[in-house]
């Protein structure tokens, strides 16, 4: 159903919704009675369909488990199934670091894939979804190059079209200095593949808390606040984590993206403290893979 025929409002005929949200970090299923109902995930939902906020696409931003089970990624599927319908809207997931790859595709893909990247399009714009988490188990976030060659290829196929960057890691910024340890490593790789493009924007995670700057100088980044938790960072080396609810809402007219940020609730208790060591770079990059056949997903 097109936005036109949902408001009948020709004023909001190219008016495109998205909800973005992200660190849903689910604990693995019970081994024996039925699924607990998926807190505050479902606060979530729950509140887009009070508020009508009626989206056209739901992107989930990674961490969905904590290192889940293929059992868990399966039941993970059906309930967003259930959901895409309550809601009238397709719902994408991305990969985050504290996700299990191997479980994610055995479980939610039922495909074996090397990475889970995907490009679709909705009305006169492309959507990414990229797959930022690291092989190894660190925290940081890495493209490989045929991900990065893939995104090459998909952007020049389409130059003229909008296109919009989800993924779970942010990309460097003066603000984010403290915090280089855990973002995306290989940024200008990343950035030399967008220059030149018609990007509309970056969205990204992880890091529990909400930001927005510009990254080569006119590329617009919006960090979403976690589904579960919010991190005070103000300390480099002494994290305070919070049980937090939050949530965007980002509104496309005309290609230009306007977002609002949704929080549903916040403890001010300190519910545990993360220690960090050496807030830079990691020094050490992976090595580069062999090529991969992609699929569009």
């Amino acid at each position: 159903m097109s936005t036109i025929d949902r408001w009948g409002d020709q004023s909001v005929m190219n008016k495109f919704t998205v909800i973005h949200l992200s660190d849903v970090q689910l604990p693995s299923l019970p081994k024996t009675g039925e699924p607990p109902t998926p807190r505050p995930l479902q606060t979530i939902f729950d509140d887009v369909l009070a508020h009508h906020l009626a989206p056209d696409l739901v992107v989930i931003g990674g961490d969905l488990f904590k290192n889940g089970q293929p059992a868990d990624y399966r039941w993970l599927r059906g309930y967003l199934d259930q959901q895409s319908q309550r809601l009238g809207a397709p719902i994408r997931v991305i990969l985050g670091d504290q996700d299990n790859r191997e479980a994610f595709n055995a479980g939610y893909l039922e495909q074996k894939r090397p990475y889970y990247a995907a490009k679709q399009v909705y009305q006169n714009m492309d959507f990414y979804f990229l797959d930022s988490k690291w092989r190894t188990r660190r925290t940081a976030g890495w493209l490989a190059r045929e991900q990065l060659d893939w995104l090459n290829k998909n952007l020049h196929l389409a130059p003229r079209r909008r296109a919009f960057i989800f993924l779970h890691h942010p990309l460097d910024a003066p603000a984010l200095r403290s915090l280089r340890y855990t973002l995306l490593q290989n940024n200008h790789e990343l950035l030399a593949i967008l220059h030149g493009h018609n990007i509309g924007g970056i969205y990204a995670g992880h890091l529990n808390f909400a930001a927005n700057y510009l990254v080569d100088n006119t590329l617009p980044v919006t960090v979403v606040g976690g589904a579960t938790a919010y991190v005070d960072c103000q300390d480099p080396h002494h994290h305070q984590v919070h049980a937090a609810v939050s949530y965007n809402v980002i509104t496309i007219q005309r290609g230009v993206a306007s977002v609002t940020t949704r929080p549903l609730a916040f403890d001010p208790q300190v519910a545990r403290t993360i220690e960090v060591a050496n807030t830079g770079f990691a020094k050490h990059r992976p090595r580069l893979m062999r090529p991969v056949d992609w699929e569009r997903g």
